[in-house]
């Protein structure tokens, strides 16, 4: 190869290598740039609702200044200015924003053919919707594209109604964990809206994932009026319905929680056991610490884990039961109500606190709880 050629290549490369450090650098600066001044005009309009707000300056020029503001990054101000202030200056604000022409963009993207748009919106009316966008709320909840289902929940904060919530307690049950216990929290707050929905998916012929969030949701709820239809479910033939019908029952101190509880311990699945006993403990049954103490020879180490740590629960019944216990008797019973009796307060709290494990996430691995 001659020398011009390969001169040749050496300058194509280093002006490619320079053209492209120099774009480098300049997208660095426009950003830099674009950041201070959004930074800038952010602070504004902050000091722009301040002033508002103490009754300084008119709708109109709030309006004006928050106009200059991109739709993104007012959608961003919004957002950060709904964490910081709440009550009736946020709904003031609230109530001025949907006045001006960027609501309007916010009710098109709804129907946006691109998704960022329709994401856009529902993150926006997550600080700013009303009741009269339930219909746009709706559609965002049957959007195709999860971000923007899981971004639409949050609008249910602020708009209720047993649609929408019938709608989330749908999407909720084939979304991940975590995600599912951000909806059913949110529709918690939503009771007496949420109510006839949940009755309803507690008594049909629903999926495996569908029964169990809804008993997800009434084990939150703890209302009791649900327990009449919860104890059905402590029969199902499949076992992930008896662990969260345990779990359920957790949070409804009765007696026929109490009973149904006493039966699970009987249960041929380790998983639904371990969960009978924990919610033993969590009602406070003392009525059922000698079930729970014979339950402590167990094959299950988790069961007799479970079952101990309910009896200290109970207190002073349980406690004494598990001091009766003898190393000739059952050695694996004997070390468990020993390893229980020597756990401090912290240790009980940590073990025994509101959140039980959910057995049936793992129900092939003994570690999953």
């Amino acid at each position: 190869m001659s020398t011009s050629v390969l001169a040749t290549i050496a300058l194509a490369q280093a002006a490619f290598l320079g053209l492209l450090l120099f774009m480098l650098l300049t997208r660095r600066l426009v950003a830099g740039v674009s950041a201070e001044r959004s930074k800038q005009h952010g602070a504004l309009a902050n000091r722009t609702v301040r002033r508002w707000l103490a009754g300084e300056v008119d709708e109109e020029h709030l309006r004006l200044q928050l106009g200059q503001l991109s739709f993104a990054h007012l959608s961003c101000f919004l957002q950060k200015l709904s964490m910081q202030m709440g009550g009736a200056d946020w709904e003031r604000v609230s109530t001025a924003v949907r006045r001006m022409s960027w609501y309007e963009k916010v009710r098109s993207h709804t129907g946006s053919r691109l998704w960022w748009r329709r994401l856009q919106a529902a993150r926006a009316l997550m600080v700013v919707a009303e009741q009269e966008d339930q219909e746009l709320i709706a559609v965002l909840l049957r959007d195709d594209r999860a971000a923007v289902r899981r971004a639409a929940v949050w609008s249910l904060k602020r708009v209720g109604s047993p649609e929408l919530a019938a709608a989330a307690l749908d999407l909720a049950a084939g979304e991940p964990r975590v995600l599912r216990a951000q909806i059913l929290e949110i529709l918690a707050g939503s009771r007496a809206h949420v109510l006839g929905s949940l009755i309803e998916r507690l008594h049909g012929g629903r999926e495996r994932d569908e029964l169990r969030t809804a008993l997800s949701l009434a084990e939150m709820l703890g209302v009791p009026g649900l327990l009449e239809h919860i104890l059905p479910h402590a029969e199902d033939f499949d076992f992930e319905i008896r662990v969260a019908t345990a779990r359920s029952l957790a949070s409804y101190p009765h007696a026929r929680s109490s009973a149904a509880l006493i039966r699970m311990l009987e249960d041929p699945t380790w998983q639904v056991r371990a969960q009978a006993a924990a919610g033993l403990g969590a009602i406070g049954a003392r009525e059922a610490v000698e079930q729970l103490d014979r339950a402590l020879t167990d094959l299950s180490w988790w069961v007799r884990l479970r079952c101990a740590l309910a009896l200290r629960r109970i207190g002073t019944d349980g406690v004494v039961l598990l001091q009766r216990r003898r190393p000739e008797d059952d050695a694996y019973a004997y070390e468990m109500a020993q390893y229980v009796l020597h756990l401090d307060k912290a240790a009980i709290a940590e073990y025994s606190g509101a959140y039980v494990v959910d057995y049936s996430e793992a129900p092939s691995s003994e570690h999953a709880a």
